[in-house]
């Protein structure tokens, strides 16, 4: 690995390691114990970034102690906000807490709408609105629910060259919505796209989408 590599890995607070284990299997128990192994005296961003994965991995538990671990007060940067917020959110839809993340949505949804349409941050924007869509789905706020689901199809327009995304959280709201045909026939739809697709950039990315899929209709 050439010097350039390691001061990104560095500036990325990760090393070859960890980004060779989610190159070749994307996040994985063995990702998570080589993140941990790499983060020995785990800083704010470490901590959110390792619960993300672990949300990600239906590790919920352990994602919770980890985001209780961490102290958001108001000399908090946006960046650590931002993602704590979002992360927290994913966690109770994860856990079925609808009403849990639709008030962290209430109280902090201005500040969230904001953070992630700026500049800088608007690349990471498409999983805030399809974490909100959701939420305020499940709380029956269909209407509200649609509009983020416009704005994450507007995203992917610009981030997402996959389109993807938006057609899995397409099949979510249907779900949630109690339209049951039309979830079962976009998924069949997003299915078929997903097993027909070939631009993806690693080889986990395929099986992680259509468990995702799966994961919408459930």
């Amino acid at each position: 690995m050439g010097l350039k590599e390691k001061i990104l890995y560095k500036l990325m607070g990760t090393n070859e390691e960890i980004e060779t284990i989610y190159k070749q299997k994307g996040h994985c128990d063995e990702w998570v114990e080589a993140y941990k192994n790499g983060h020995p005296k785990m800083k704010v961003m470490d901590k959110l970034t390792l619960a993300d994965a672990l949300v990600s991995l239906e590790k919920f538990d352990e994602a919770e102690a980890l985001l209780e671990s961490v102290n958001v007060g108001i000399t908090a940067d946006d960046i650590t906000k931002g993602t704590y917020f979002l992360v927290l959110i994913n966690l109770y839809i994860g856990q079925n807490r609808a009403a849990d993340a639709l008030a962290i949505l209430e109280k902090h949804g201005k500040f969230l709408n904001i953070f992630y349409s700026a500049p800088a941050y608007q690349r990471m924007g498409g999983s805030f609105y399809d974490s909100a869509a959701v939420v305020l789905a499940m709380n029956g706020y269909h209407d509200d629910a649609s509009r983020y689901y416009e704005l994450e199809k507007q995203w992917a327009l610009k981030y997402d060259k996959t389109g993807i995304y938006p057609m899995i959280t397409n099949v979510r709201l249907l779900k949630l919505v109690g339209n049951e045909e039309a979830a079962q026939n976009e998924a069949e739809t997003a299915r078929n796209y997903i097993n027909n697709y070939n631009g993806l950039d690693m080889p986990w990315q395929k099986k992680s989408f259509l468990k995702m899929l799966d994961k919408a209709l459930n």
